[in-house]
């Protein structure tokens, strides 16, 4: 018993001083390899075969899954600012909306840039100028600026079905049918549920977010300005005219419809084509059309490159870029899932797995807390899913039989949950780097919204396959 109390005292311990560090603003390169480091050393593992193994290990699959996602997700959103079209998505929902529904306008522009394929960190970005001008005219706390960009990108959209985002795409990756290769599941995985879920959740946090809003003002609360605030919304796409709102959607519903329409249109068309002369080339060619978030992006990045070609300074500088800041995005959350790796072959990170998948009731929801306590660990959405599918999937799909559709959009939901602690790089960055805030005046709306809020809709979708048990097959 004390010896696995010290075990677990060793591995939460590592944890808190990540957290701690990742929030004074150190480098999560440096920090993740030595809390690794720090925690195999005090758990009697051998520290150098732990991180020549195991973390290195964790580190290079990911990338190796994920790099080409991150790095076209990058270049879509580097198009769509120096293009200024991310601009005119954001000010068009302003402008509709009107400076009393401030907030309502910033949570809905980070929604659709984001449910559009747009990265987090260049929706935060994109919408933060739009948000100073909202929240100036309206007099609102500009504390609250941050928890309205993050709970419009990091919640019901990112998390929904058929959203682009990589927190929805990773389950298919790792749900394969263990004797034909093929995904158990896709990006609309669930889609009942996931849709009654996120009207929860936009509701509830648009709520709360507009109730604390009246009460801040109510206390004398208003807008306080600041020299660097930028006195009108412009993006890098400098002088050259920003698009119009319909040419800026382009991009976004090509990636949304190549995502969820064109691989189910395709296969349709395959099966009813006559199988005689060419038609038998063709028809195979459309049933093997791939239903891949890498390739999704892609045709939405050539769908940006043509309608944007006029308005853009270099596209080469836009891929160039785009491919560097998704190499850095991808390589900080590897370092996590380094870390995650090296810390679930210590002795701690096995006690806690066997606790949080033996919970008795439904596997389901044991699978929830597996996988919010693992992105917890990791620090984030996407790493934890990484750290924890190889773990949870023969589990819960070849042993207990979980359907893999209701298992991919709890697991995706769930993901949304423990990893917006404060250690979150998003959320770092979201506070500190875009909108100039500290976590003690920003961070515990952000939790409210980010954490709690997604737990609850995480209890929802359960309880509704639960309800409706052929949800599970949709």
């Amino acid at each position: 018993m004390w010896i696995d109390l010290y075990h677990l005292t060793v591995l939460f311990g590592c944890m808190a001083l990540l957290m701690t560090l990742v929030i004074r603003g150190k480098s999560i390169f440096v920090i993740a390899p030595l809390c690794a480091l720090l925690a195999a050393t005090l758990s009697g593992v051998d520290p150098l075969v732990q991180m020549n193994e195991a973390y290195m290990t964790g580190f290079a699959d990911y990338v190796k899954r994920f790099y080409l996602m991150f790095a076209l997700g990058a270049v879509f959103g580097k198009l769509m600012d120096q293009s200024g079209a991310a601009v005119t998505i954001a000010q068009a929902v302003g402008h509709r909306l009107g400076t009393e529904r401030a907030c309502l306008a910033v949570v809905l522009s980070a929604a659709v840039l984001t449910y559009g394929g747009v990265s987090l960190f260049v929706v935060g970005f994109s919408v933060y100028p739009l948000a100073v001008q909202l929240f100036r005219k309206a007099n609102l706390p500009r504390e609250l600026i941050p928890a309205a960009i993050g709970f419009g990108s990091a919640t019901f959209t990112m998390t929904s079905a058929g959203s682009p985002e990589i927190q929805n795409l990773i389950p298919i990756k790792y749900l394969i049918d263990s004797a034909t290769g093929l995904p158990l599941t896709d990006a609309r995985a669930g889609w009942p549920v996931s849709l009654i879920v996120a009207l929860f959740m936009f509701c509830s946090g648009q709520w709360y977010l507009e109730r604390t809003l009246r009460h801040k003002v109510k206390a004398g609360l208003g807008f306080v300005p600041r020299p660097t605030d930028r006195p009108e919304t412009t993006s890098e796409a400098g002088s050259l005219a920003a698009p119009s709102l319909w040419l800026a959607l382009v991009p976004l519903l090509v990636t949304l419809l190549s995502l969820n329409i064109l691989p189910w249109l395709c296969h349709s068309i395959a099966a009813t084509c006559i199988p005689t002369g060419r038609m038998v080339l063709l028809a195979r060619i459309l049933s093997q059309f791939p239903e891949d978030g890498t390739l999704t992006i892609f045709l939405g990045v050539l769908a940006a490159v043509v309608v944007f070609r006029r308005r853009l300074r270099d596209v080469w500088s836009c891929f160039g870029e785009g491919f560097s800041h998704g190499l850095i995005a991808v390589a900080s959350t590897s370092a996590m899932v380094g870390f995650g790796a090296a810390i679930k072959t210590l002795p701690a990170f096995g006690l806690v797995v066997s606790w949080v998948t033996h919970l008795p009731g439904d596997p389901l929801l044991s699978a929830a807390i597996a996988v919010a306590v693992i992105a917890a660990i990791a620090g984030s959405a996407s790493g934890g899913q990484g750290i924890a599918f190889p773990i949870i999937k023969p589990i819960y799909i070849d042993q207990l039989g979980v359907a893999p559709r209701a298992l991919h959009r709890v697991v995706a939901i769930s993901s949304g949950t423990l990893d917006s602690l404060p250690a979150n790089g998003y959320v770092v960055m979201l506070i500190h780097n875009i909108c100039g805030e500290t976590h003690a005046r920003a961070y515990g709306s952000i939790f409210v919204t980010t954490v709690l809020i997604p737990a609850i809709g995480v209890l929802m979708a359960i309880g509704l396959f639960k309800l409706v048990p052929q949800w599970a097959l949709m």
